[in-house]
This record gives C-alpha cells, structure tokens and sequence, in this order.
C-alpha cells in the first residue's frame, strides 16, 4: 500500500500488533530468577518487575487498576496515564469498577493493535466474572492481574479472602489461571499470557514475600506443572507426592524434608502453577509428574474443589477465612509446615496399611492406540545444540541426542520399536 511504501517500519510494526505477534526482544526481557543473588519477594512485585520489563518494549500493552495500584503493583513507569488531555498515556484508571474495568479491556482487545490488561485484588474478581467469561468466549488475551490471592492478605478478613473464586475460572473454558510460587513460575505465567493472543490469562499473586525455589525453572512452569523437588528419586522408592501451588509450595518443600529426616519418608514435591495447562499436557507427560499410583496430596490456602483429579487428599479451604496476621491465618487453617508433615505421614501411612493405591492416572489416554512414533514425540524435546552447556543442561530429561533426526528415523524401524517402548515405559 501507499502507507507502507511511505512508512515501512510503522506500516510493519501496526501489522505485527494487528496480528498480536509478540517479539522475541518482549519475551527475552522478563526477568530470570537467581537463586543465590536473589532475595524473597512477594509474588506482586515478581509481577510488577515483568510487567515493567515487558511494558516499555511492547507499546500496545495498556491497562490499569481499579483503584488500587499501590496495592497492585501495576503503574508503567514508562507511560503516563490515559486522560483527555495525555491520549498517549497507557495507564488507566479504572476507579472501584471491577466489572465495568475487564468489560473496557474486552473493548480495547475487540479493537485490535492493543493487549489490555487490568488489576484488582483476587476475590474481586467475582465482581468482574462475566467481563472475565466473556473474554474467554470471544477469545480476548487479556491479562488479569489479580494479587492479595489468599488468606495470608491478613487483617482485610473474609470479605477480601478468596476461597472459591480460583476454582470458578480454573472450570471455565479457554482460559489459564497462574499461582505463581516465585520469578521463574511468573515469568512463565506472563510468558504464556503474551503467547496466547487468543486465551485470557489470570495471574494470582501473594501479598507477601515468597520463599525462593532453587530447582524452579520457566520451563517447567509453562507446562503448569513440574516436579520441584525430588525428581531424582526413582518413582519405585517414592513413597509420597506433594502438590503445592504458590505460597504454599515452599511449606510443602521444608515438609518433604522434615518427612525425610523424621520418618525416612521419600517425598516428591510439584509445584502446579497452571492446572488448566498441566491438564493439556499428554497423558504421558502428566504421568512423568504424577503416576497416579502413589500417595499425593494437594495444598494450597483456597477451595478444595478440583484437585480431587491430581490428589487423593487435600489441604485447602472449607470454609471463609478470618482476620489475622497471615502467619497466624496459615497456621489456623492447616497450611504450616508441621500440618502438612502431619497430614502427608498420615496418608502414607493409610495407603502402607491399605495394600493399595487408588490409580489416579488411570483413565483413558492415547496409550492404547499410540503408535511408537507418536509416544516418541510427546516424550521429546528438541533443542538446538548453540553450546551453551548450562543452557542445555536445563532440558530435562537429561538423555539428549545433537542429532534428534537419528531417533526420528530409528522410532519408525520395527527392530528398534521395543527399545522406544522400554525408554517410555
């Protein structure tokens, strides 16, 4: 067109913001945790720093609060705020209007060339559910900001607690819900959130500080779930699973090792910070976390419901929380270290005096009728040799080939099918 011949490098940049195309420069700029120079924080500010790193490179990111910012986190510092007189500014405020907010982000996604995002604390979400509904049925990649994700918000009491609301959206179609438990896993979350133009995606960030992860990876987060500790012990001698998401997998980490060090029970622990996405893995990959077959239990500070697929027992909310100081409010309902090694020795101990465990995995999947091929496929991950070694060295697993063109070609020769099935197996 005239435009483009007259403006190649605008005409280009309004066609890739059209097209919702996100640059590899946006992506490479969230920030990567280090465990031994990075301190604790709470899973706003992971947000905060993404959101800022993200912001300044990727113009059509535009959003705000409804009225809470400082709590949120959420003011670009590199725009101003839209009003009548700055147009160009890219933060808005939205005022106590949750509904009215994520119904304006569905106008602006509608538009077109605009990746709206808007914040509020979790349990008000509930006021913005239909906006939120709607943009998971007209396939708008809004981002939803939504921090204060538990009762550790403390002294707000029950009215600013959420309990079910996180379940309410988890069963709602075409839509990712993150709990981030630290930088990695929100780095992963806004990562997703950027990569799916056409799916809504909600970040449930904690109040306060985090414990750090040293064995996160962004990776292993973008397949919503992934064994965090553990997975070096072979599943034969595993004798418990511990599913934890956000503030909670650090608790169920210092339980595994009090489980270890007291009754020499061998305990793996997951960190899940996307169900919706772990339950769109393969069945094999799911297997790989979770075989089903051996005692698990899911903890986290919200409703109950929906980890009946992943858990033979759960640690979560029955009931409205209270008022407190949120060490207090954690310790009262049962998410504290000691609970958790109380409650994991228990279910241990119930399934060794039982003789069975109830196979969660046991469903039915693609491993009947998956030809050898197809196995190999969903078992494999294909990195391209740069010689960057600790680089390299974060693909799990650890067997690897330079050469996957080899495996291609030796999983469809019969001779060397049973090997294929032995290595899945």
């Amino acid at each position: 067109t005239l435009y483009q011949s007259a403006n190649p490098a605008l005409a280009a940049e309004l066609e890739r913001r059209m097209e919702g195309r996100i640059t590899e420069e946006a992506l490479e700029a969230l920030p990567k945790f280090n465990y031994a120079t990075d301190g604790a924080k709470a899973g706003r500010q992971h947000s905060q720093a993404c959101l800022a790193a993200v912001a300044p490179i990727l113009p059509e990111i535009m959003g705000g609060s409804a009225d809470l910012t400082p709590s949120n986190l959420t003011k670009l510092a590199c725009a101003g705020d839209f009003q009548k007189n700055t147009p160009s500014g890219r933060y808005m405020r939205f005022g106590v209007r949750e509904h009215g907010m994520a119904a304006i982000c569905n106008g602006l996604f509608a538009y077109g060339g605009i990746r709206p995002f808007c914040a509020t604390f979790l349990n008000f979400a509930g006021y913005a559910l239909g906006s939120i509904r709607l943009s998971a049925i007209s396939k708008f990649g809004v981002l939803y900001i939504m921090t204060h994700d538990s009762i550790g918000l403390g002294e707000d009491g029950p009215t600013h607690q959420p309990v079910e609301i996180v379940e309410s959206m988890r069963s709602m179609p075409n839509i990712n819900v993150f709990r981030p438990a630290d930088s990695n896993e929100c780095n992963a979350a806004y990562r997703t959130a950027l990569l799916n133009h056409e799916t809504p995606t909600v970040i449930c960030c904690s109040r306060s500080a985090l414990p750090k992860l040293e064995h996160s990876t962004v990776a292993g987060a973008m397949k919503g779930g992934y064994t965090v500790i553990g997975s070096e012990i072979p599943f034969e001698d595993v004798d418990l699973i511990l599913i934890g998401t956000g503030s909670e997998v650090g608790p169920c980490i210092e339980a595994a090792a009090k489980l270890l060090a007291d009754s020499a029970i061998k305990v793996r622990v997951v960190s899940m910070p996307c169900q919706d996405i772990f339950a769109q893995e393969s069945i094999y990959y799911q297997r790989s976390v979770l075989p089903g077959n051996i005692p698990t239990m899911s903890v986290e500070a919200l409703a109950v419901h929906g980890w009946h697929r992943f858990s033979h027992a759960q640690i979560g909310m029955t009931r409205f929380g209270a008022s407190g100081k949120p060490d207090d409010l954690f310790k009262y309902f049962g998410f504290s270290v000691e609970n958790i090694t109380n409650k994991g020795r228990q279910l241990f101990q119930f399934y060794s005096e039982a003789g069975t465990v109830p196979n969660l995995m046991s469903r039915p999947g693609p491993t009947s009728n998956g030809t050898q091929l197809d196995k190999l496929k969903l078992y494999t991950t294909i990195v391209c040799d740069t010689g960057d070694v600790e680089a390299i060295k974060m693909i799990k697993p650890q067997d690897a080939t330079t050469n996957p063109s080899l495996i291609f070609k030796a999983a469809t020769m019969p001779k060397y099918a049973g090997l294929v099935e032995d290595a899945i197996a």
